[in-house]
């Protein structure tokens, strides 16, 4: 016969206690939520550094690049805004979650006397797995300041003798993001005469200079100027036979690019127009006369030999821009280094305002602008021997700096 045992209740109920699976369910239950959740915000939060990062990255680069617009005066506040925002969306910039804003300093300066400019990005943070435990939305707010440091250099002279720079009575001249650098050291190095003026941010003597009551913008004597950064940098063209001989023209002229041999006369009045490319002058000059208009877009002039060279007279109306890509980008005119010393002068005017874009550059020349050479020009830059400024009142010469011009740089500053 069977053996029947039983147990205390009270025993029964200790044995039930003693059984921890069910508590360990729980608690690993527990455990995985929560596990779950910090794996979650976890990535969140690799995804939203990752986002500030790519955020800081846009603005530094959208920064920097306005902030080479600053030298510009012809940039306003709404162009130099709408450079930023280009610049941003080919950095990452989604219309959908991002904001940009565009700001300039010093407090109460806009382009073209504002120095910094200021590029603020706000985006907008995905929520994933956060979602679950966040109801507002995250974003992230970088931004980037860039500030011009210093005026391009905008005028080279770079003759070793006395008054290698003179600014004659009543001169005006408006650049006020460049600098002039004589690089002469003589005593005086450079003239000014009374009633002209020079709105430009530096003018950089090396030697001493003589001012007769010429307003000129940051004078400084005995400093140092600047290199010459376009010696042995640019490319010379090889020569070959002429394609073009000595001519007389006048009416409509239609020329191209070639090598051009023997003086050319632009009689009478007419119109020159100028095909795209490089013209080589090879112991050339062209003698444009009054009433003649010249206009060339991406042209570049090379002057084999000193004896080469363009004579804009009085009256001329010029408008002459560099190629803006390729060998010749921003060269409107150039020589060779080490040509003996010649000289010519440049008149006319431009009837648009915007008579010559680009380098010119010019080592071995002593170039004179006459009285009724006026204009503006864009994207410029100058490099001669000597430089002679004549009256040109009440008229002003205008120049904004070339990109290549240079001496002012642009930097971040936060």
């Amino acid at each position: 016969m069977g053996i029947l045992r039983s147990f205390p209740v009270g025993r029964r109920v200790g044995a039930l206690l003693g059984d921890k699976r069910a508590s360990i369910g729980a608690i690993t239950a527990v455990t995985l939520m929560v596990l779950c959740g910090v794996i979650g915000f976890g990535t969140d939060a690799a995804i939203w550094y990752s986002n500030a990062h790519r955020v800081q990255t846009m603005v530094e680069a959208t920064a920097l690049s306005t902030g080479r617009l600053l030298s510009n005066s012809g940039e306003t506040t709404s162009t130099i805004t709408a450079v930023a925002k280009n610049d941003a969306m080919l950095n990452g910039f989604s219309g959908s979650s991002d904001t940009i804003s565009v700001a300039f300093g010093p407090s109460g300066k806009s382009p073209p006397n504002a120095t910094t400019v200021t590029v603020t990005v706000k985006r907008t943070l995905p929520l994933l797995f956060s979602g679950l435990f966040f109801h507002a939305t995250p974003s992230v707010m970088e931004s980037a300041t860039a500030t011009a440091s210093g005026p391009s250099v905008c005028i080279y002279v770079l003759g070793s003798g006395s008054q290698t720079l003179t600014v004659n009575s009543n001169f005006s001249l408006n650049a006020p993001n460049c600098q002039i650098d004589v690089a002469s050291t003589a005593s005086p190095a450079a003239i000014f005469d009374s009633g002209s003026t020079l709105t430009v941010q530096k003018t950089c003597i090396a030697g001493t200079a003589t001012n007769n009551g010429a307003t000129v913008g940051g004078l400084t004597t005995g400093c140092t100027t600047q290199a010459n950064p376009y010696k042995g940098n640019l490319i010379d063209p090889t020569v070959g036979s002429c394609t073009v001989n000595s001519a007389n023209y006048s009416g409509t002229v239609n020329l191209s690019p070639g090598t051009y041999c023997g003086n050319f006369n632009f009689n009478g009045s007419g119109t020159v127009n100028l095909a795209s490319g490089l013209y080589i002058f090879n112991g050339t000059k062209w003698n444009i006369n009054s009433g003649w208009t010249i206009t060339g877009t991406g042209v570049t002039f090379y002057f084999v030999n000193s004896s080469s060279y363009v004579q804009f007279n009085s009256g001329v109306t010029v408008s002459l821009t560099a190629p803006t890509s390729g060998t010749y980008a921003n060269v409107l005119m150039y020589e060779p280094d080490g040509l003996s010393t010649s000289s010519f002068a440049i008149d006319g005017t431009s009837s648009s305002g915007h008579a010559l874009q680009g380098l010119v550059y010019l080592p071995s020349r002593n170039i004179t602008f006459n009285s009724t050479y006026s204009g503006t020009a864009d994207a410029f830059t100058l490099v001669v021997n000597s430089l002679i400024f004549d009256s040109n009142s009440p008229k002003t010469w205008s120049i904004t700096p070339s990109g290549n011009s240079a001496g002012g740089t642009v930097v971040l500053t936060n």
